[in-house]
C-alpha cells in the first residue's frame, strides 16, 4: 500500500468513527472552512507549532491559528480571544498539557471548546489523565498527518454543529417570547414580567407603571388600504414604542391593535409624561406602505402601583384598561391615567 492509499484509509477510519460523513474516494482530504474557525496550537517547540500551523492551512481547517508556548499563555490567549479547537502538546516545561486541562475547567466560559493532546506512544497513563481531565482526543506523536487532520476536521464540524445547534435553539427560546409581526414582547412574555415587576416593586417598595394604547380607528385602516397596511401600522407603532421608551421598560403586543408597557421606577406623574411623549410620536410618524403614507392615533391608559385596588397584576392590567376605555369614550388621541 503506498502512502496515498494509506492516508485515505487513516482518513476513512477516522471519519468512520465519528458521525460526521467521510470524504468521498476521490475527494480531497480537505474539511474546508465551514464557518471560519479560529485554532489555537499550543506547544514549546518553534518548529511542531508552524507544522501544525501548515497542516492547517494547507487542508483549509482554519481561518486563523494563534500560539502559545506553554498551557499558561494558552489560557491566557483563551480567555481574551474566542477560539474554536485547541491543539495541545501534553509534555511541556512550566505549565504542561495536564495543568493547562485543569486552567481550562476553572472558566465555565470556555466550556465546549475541544482540545486534541498530542502524546508520546509510551504515555498511557498520561493520555487516559489527559482524557480524563477535559481532552477531547489525543493523537500520538510522531504523529501521522493525515490521522491529525482528520480528528481536527471531526471536532472542527462538531463544534460547528454545536454552535448551530445553541443558536437554533436561542431563537426557539426568542420566539416564545416575541410577536412575530411586531419583534416585540407577546402577551405570554409581558404577564411574566409584570408579575416579576410587581414581586420587585411590593419587595422593595418602589412604584412602576402600566400602560395599555390601543390603535384608533385601526378597522378604518384595514377596510381603507387593506390589512397589509393595517400590519404595516402595527410594525410601525413597536417600532416607535422601541425608540422613544428606555431600553428597560418592557413593549409588547397585548392583542389585535393593542400594545402593553411596563414602566419600572416610574410613579404616575412620569407614566402620564411618558405615555404622551410617546402619543405624540406616533401621531407624528408617517407610515409607508405600497407607494402611499398613512398615520395612525393611539389612545393610552395607564394606571401606576402603588395603588389601593391593584392587589395582583391582573388588577392593574384592568386600571389600565378601564382609563384607555375612558381616553377612546373622551375623544381619543389622548392619555388617561386611572384614578
Amino acid at each position: 500500500m503506498d502512502t496515498t492509499e494509506r492516508t485515505t484509509d487513516t482518513v476513512r477510519r477516522i471519519f468512520a468513527q465519528s458521525d460526521v460523513s467521510e470524504p468521498k474516494r476521490g475527494e480531497s482530504i480537505k474539511v474546508g472552512p465551514i464557518y471560519a474557525p479560529t485554532v489555537l496550537i499550543v506547544d514549546d517547540a518553534r518548529t511542531n507549532r508552524q507544522h501544525v500551523a501548515e497542516l492547517l492551512t494547507s487542508n483549509c481547517l482554519a481561518e486563523k491559528t494563534l500560539f502559545a508556548e506553554d498551557g499558561l499563555e494558552a489560557f491566557k490567549v483563551m480567555r481574551a480571544t474566542p477560539i474554536d479547537l485547541v491543539v495541545c502538546d501534553l509534555n511541556m516545561p512550566r505549565c504542561d498539557g495536564l495543568k493547562f486541562l485543569r486552567l481550562k475547567a476553572t472558566d465555565k466560559n470556555l466550556d465546549g471548546i475541544p482540545v486534541i493532546v498530542l502524546t508520546g506512544a509510551e504515555d498511557l497513563a498520561r493520555k487516559v489523565q489527559a482524557l480524563t481531565s477535559g481532552a477531547s482526543d489525543y493523537v500520538t506523536k510522531p504523529f501521522d498527518a493525515a490521522e491529525l487532520v482528520a480528528r481536527i476536521g471531526v471536532h472542527l464540524k462538531l463544534r460547528r454543529l454545536q454552535a448551530e445547534l445553541q443558536a437554533t435553539n436561542s431563537e426557539l427560546e426568542r420566539l416564545t417570547k416575541v410577536d412575530a409581526l411586531t419583534d416585540v414582547s407577546n402577551r405570554r412574555h409581558f404577564n411574566l414580567q409584570l408579575e416579576e415587576e410587581l414581586r420587585r416593586a411590593r419587595r422593595y417598595d418602589r412604584p412602576f407603571s402600566v400602560a395599555i394604547l390601543d390603535i384608533d380607528f385601526f378597522k378604518k385602516v384595514n377596510d381603507t388600504y387593506g390589512h397589509p397596511a393595517g400590519d404595516a401600522a402595527l410594525r410601525a407603532v413597536a417600532a416607535v414604542c422601541k425608540r422613544i421608551l428606555r431600553c428597560h421598560d418592557t413593549i409588547a403586543r397585548y392583542g389585535g391593535e393593542e400594545f402593553a408597557v411596563i414602566l419600572p421606577e416610574t410613579n404616575r406623574e412620569g407614566a402620564l409624561l411618558a405615555a404622551d411623549r410617546l402619543r405624540e410620536a406616533i401621531e407624528r410618524e408617517a407610515i409607508e406602505h405600497d407607494g402611499k403614507t398613512l398615520s395612525v392615533t393611539v389612545s393610552i391608559g395607564v394606571a401606576s402601583f402603588p395603588h389601593e385596588l391593584a392587589t395582583k397584576p391582573g388588577d392593574l392590567i384592568s386600571l389600565a384598561d378601564a382609563a384607555l376605555y375612558d381616553a377612546k369614550r373622551s375623544g381619543r388621541n389622548r392619555v388617561v391615567a386611572a384614578l
